[in-house]
């Protein structure tokens, strides 16, 4: 015979309704949590997913959809949030939507995809998504966060860094090292983390009285292809720029690419800062000095916040919350005169 609920609170010594309240994530207090926990082990009780969300409405699980699976950002959010919601006792399932040559994509597709699973909440990062597309989620009033982009409608929870500071102090340390040619790599034209980007670089031009190039400003992608083109573009100018800036982890990688396969080297022959990619910057020789957001926290308050949204500790307004970033200096921007 299976394994019960009622064995379980039996050899918890503890009620049946406490055992479900501590299984479904509710704030059962020590001894009793580890008590229930224990006994769930040596009982091997095992959870019917699919009885427990007929009769609580509740499946446990939440979606995490992401651009591309490849993709930096995203991966090291879902990993982080994957690990954050398992404490709650909440599985994920991933999702990634793609892009088509017309700009198009199939988020909505892959929305309608999570919900007829039942998720209880989704964490998301919006690229290139249409308001319409959220009109299920919206319907059948399913939590929502987003990362990296904020809900410009305040519907959803939204948890971003501030791009446009991190890159007018990335500009301001390059050009207190002398430089006055210095350019940027970011993301593609109409996304609000690039313009913030492209903001936070020309306040810290206008600031230092060093006019606006707009030659040194590649906007295309957030891929390996867009840093080296980024380069190459900026190398072939009749007056390149002396220090670039790759303000994305994949945009990093493409410009160190283009760096090796023509002999540059960092900093005598160009001066670079980095963004996101620690390991590489920290192996690079010399030392790379590179922006630096903290994707576990990110990770972590999207996932506060949509527990608390789902849980209904929190109904309220939609809330923004920016997480702070950081320089970590190396060797890679050559002072000059």
């Amino acid at each position: 015979m299976s394994v019960t609920i009622k064995d379980v609170a039996k050899r918890a010594g503890v009620s049946i309704s406490t055992v479900s309240k501590c299984i479904n994530g509710g704030n059962v207090l020590e001894p009793k949590r580890s008590e229930i926990f224990r006994a769930i082990d040596e009982l091997n009780y095992k959870v019917n997913p699919l009885a427990r969300g007929m009769k609580t409405k509740k499946t446990r699980t939440i979606g995490v959809l992401i651009p591309n699976l490849k993709d930096y950002y995203g991966v090291s959010i879902l990993t982080s949030v994957s690990q954050f919601m398992y404490e709650k006792n909440y599985s994920t399932i991933v999702c990634d939507y793609h892009f088509f040559e017309d700009h198009s994509n199939n988020a909505k597709e892959k929305i309608d995809f999570l919900l007829d699973y039942q998720v209880d909440g989704i964490i998301m990062q919006p690229i290139g998504v249409k308001s319409s597309d959220f009109t299920r989620i919206r319907k059948e009033k399913v939590p929502l966060v987003f990362v990296d982009l904020e809900d410009e409608e305040n519907y959803c929870d939204s948890v971003v860094i501030d791009n446009e500071s991190i890159t007018y102090e990335v500009i301001k340390h390059i050009m207190d090292n002398g430089h006055k040619n210095i350019a940027l790599i970011t993301g593609g034209s109409g996304v609000a983390t690039t313009d913030d980007r492209v903001a936070g670089y020309i306040r810290a031009l206008q600031e230092g009285g060093i006019p606006f190039r707009p030659e040194y400003v590649f906007k295309e992608s957030v891929n390996e292809e867009s840093g080296y083109a980024g380069m190459k573009s900026f190398m072939a100018l009749e007056q390149p720029p002396t220090a670039v800036f790759a303000a994305g982890h994949d945009l990093m990688s493409g410009s160190l690419l283009y760096v090796a396969d023509n002999n540059l080297n960092i900093p005598n022959d160009i001066s670079f800062v980095g963004f996101e990619n620690l390991e590489v910057a920290k192996i690079y020789n010399p030392k790379l000095t590179i922006g630096i957001q903290p994707m576990e926290k990110i990770a972590r308050v999207a996932s506060d916040m949509l527990f608390e949204r789902m849980s209904g500790t929190y109904m309220g307004v939609a809330r923004k919350r920016k997480v702070d970033t950081m320089i970590e200096y190396g060797a890679s921007v050559k002072k000059i005169n």
